[in-house]
């Protein structure tokens, strides 16, 4: 069974992209400017903060081996397992299998371009 990709290592972090290397073996990148305008984000969200670099460069790779920014905090709702909820506050943290997804892979981003073998031959 194959298991879902995680990120193992953050290799770069410039404006609004992370690079990333994943359980895969993969090198990735991930462009968050396309994906901010996805998800329209507001001033409501406590994501609007990291529209500034100053505060998106301080990503990390949390435990659950995602990216999550430790200096945006969030608060959520849950519940226990007694069925009685609560609220939680916790770093900002997106699911890496969005973030896998959102990912393109590190040649996209070269400068040069680099021909394509298989389809030369």
């Amino acid at each position: 069974m194959n298991q879902l990709p995680r990120i193992t290592e953050i290799i770069k972090v410039e404006p609004f992209k992370v690079t990333c290397r994943w359980s895969t073996g993969e090198v990735r990148v991930i462009d968050f400017e396309p994906i901010f305008q996805e998800w329209r984000l507001s001033e409501s969200k406590a994501e609007v903060s990291l529209l500034e670099y100053e505060n998106f460069k301080y990503v990390s790779v949390s435990e659950q081996k995602t990216l999550h920014w430790v200096n945006v905090l969030t608060t959520h709702k849950y519940w226990n397992e007694s069925g009685d909820s609560d609220t939680r506050t916790s770093p900002l943290t997106y699911d890496a299998n969005v973030l896998y997804d959102k990912s393109q892979p590190l040649e996209r981003y070269r400068l040069v371009p680099i021909p394509d073998t298989q389809q030369a031959a």
